[in-house]
């Protein structure tokens, strides 16, 4: 059954709190940037090209484990609450298996993973490190995502901004303490610290929720999603974030052939996206999780309409966002570094970044809805193409070939986004009121 309600303050609920723990994720990476910017400005490219490799592992696991936000929220739809209990539990156990092997592999790899692709010996030797502390932080970060994918799923968003944010003073306090004498390391520690008290903290208000009986999340046992069907959504998801991630960061390689300055202005441009691109992950998290439960309720209406109204927020809040770097480009450049030079060339190019978070946002929201009801690969075949077929080319071509530097990459960025954005977006058109199979089957 349909109902004709609005899904805008329903979506703002959601997505306010959510979009502030988005925001909270990337201001860590935020003030490990300004931090060892400011105090340690050679050690810029080390800590970029560690966070290379280790972005990529992060992010597809992130992308692993939306099947129990998209679950738990269905679960909820379908009358079960307890599913959603069942959802967080094995969300977890997936969180730390694939922080353990996203871990292992980083370390084998070692300095290869910069080598293989012409970085320097003087770039590679000290980056290494640098990813090698990072790695430590994966499992934690993760088993904190999955809690938060629960909370936003019952719409508890609140519990995990908060914690992301007292995550942040903590690792800002440990950059400040770490980062003087330890450089680009220390600011890796920090993270590792910070993920610590986020995971332990998050856990341990999900264990002592107030609801912890209808949820189920004490329990051993109880009906609700499988290992294979939190996989079939998260395995495409997956895919999908690890396909973009590894594209940015072959876009970081790309700026690391060319040299130093030029893999610092794009770290600290791609950082800069990075925060506004949060709101749009907010905005598309909320989206999931209403267009789910629209999913349970097998009221196709609902699902449409659930989708466009993220969409258009979307679409409202990127275009604030863009106004707002054009408007003060110059202040956030020397935030950012206390080099007088790069803080130039990077205020130079912010308008670049501003016209590329509309396509950018749309084709995250878009993707978000598509998964949430059921169409997995999609959206995980449109990054592909976008991503790490078109991307790194027009990069490479732009910024190397024809001797554009980062405005180059910026402009691969915007291009990519387009298409992406497009190409989703005539699918979400096409699909209209179509339900799951499994969904419609049983109705």
């Amino acid at each position: 059954m349909s109902s004709s309600r609005s899904y805008v303050a329903p979506l703002l609920r959601i997505a306010g709190p959510t979009a502030l723990a988005r925001l909270g994720i990337i201001g860590m990476a935020l003030v490990d940037v300004i931090v060892v910017g400011q105090l340690a400005p050679g050690e810029l490219p080390h800590q970029a090209l560690g966070w290379a490799p280790t972005a990529v592992f992060l992010v597809a696991a992130i992308g692993l484990l939306q099947g129990v936000q998209v679950l738990a929220a269905r679960s909820l739809g379908e009358g079960n609450p307890e599913g959603a209990g069942v959802a967080l539990r094995r969300g977890l156990v997936l969180a730390l298996v694939a922080g353990l092997v996203s871990a292992l592999a980083m370390w084998g790899a070692g300095k290869n993973l910069f080598t293989i692709f012409g970085i320097e010996e003087a770039l590679a030797a000290p980056s290494t490190p640098v990813m090698a502390v990072l790695a430590f932080s994966i499992p934690l970060h993760l088993m904190y995502i999955a809690g938060t994918y629960f909370l936003e799923a019952i719409k508890k968003p609140g519990i995990s901004t908060a914690i992301m944010w007292l995550a942040n003073g903590v690792n800002l306090v440990l950059n400040l303490w770490w980062v003087p004498e330890h450089g680009a390391i220390g600011s890796a520690w920090a993270t590792v610290g910070a993920r610590v008290f986020l995971a332990g903290a998050l856990l341990l208000c999900i264990y002592f929720l107030r609801e912890h009986a209808r949820y189920g999340v004490r329990k051993s046992g109880g009906e609700g999603p499988s290992y294979r069907a939190l996989l079939a959504v998260g395995i495409a998801a997956a895919v999908s974030q690890a396909v973009e991630a590894g594209a940015f960061s072959a876009m970081t390689v790309i700026a690391g052939r060319i040299g130093a300055e030029v893999v610092s202005a794009y770290q600290i441009l791609l950082n800069l996206m990075a925060f506004v691109f949060m709101i749009a992950l907010g905005i598309g998290a909320a989206t999931a999780v209403l267009v789910s439960e629209a999913v349970g309720r097998r009221a196709p209406d609902d699902v449409v309409k659930a989708g466009w109204t993220g969409i258009a927020l979307n679409a409202i809040g990127m275009l604030i966002a863009a106004v707002a770097l054009l408007m003060f480009a110059e202040p956030i450049s020397r935030v950012y570094t206390a080099d007088l030079a790069l803080a130039a060339l990077i205020a130079s190019l912010v308008w670049i970044c501003a016209i590329a978070l509309l396509p950018d946002g749309t084709q995250v929201v878009v993707a978000y809805g598509l998964r949430a009801r059921g169409d997995n690969w999609f959206p995980t075949f449109s990054h592909i193409l976008a991503y790490a077929v078109a991307m790194p080319i027009i990069g490479y071509w732009l910024a190397e070939h024809e001797g554009m530097g980062v405005a180059g990459l910026l402009f691969a960025i915007f291009w990519s986004s387009v298409l992406s954005g497009g190409v989703l977006l005539l699918r979400w058109s096409f699909l209209r009121k179509r339900l799951p199979a499994e969904v419609s089957a049983s109705a």
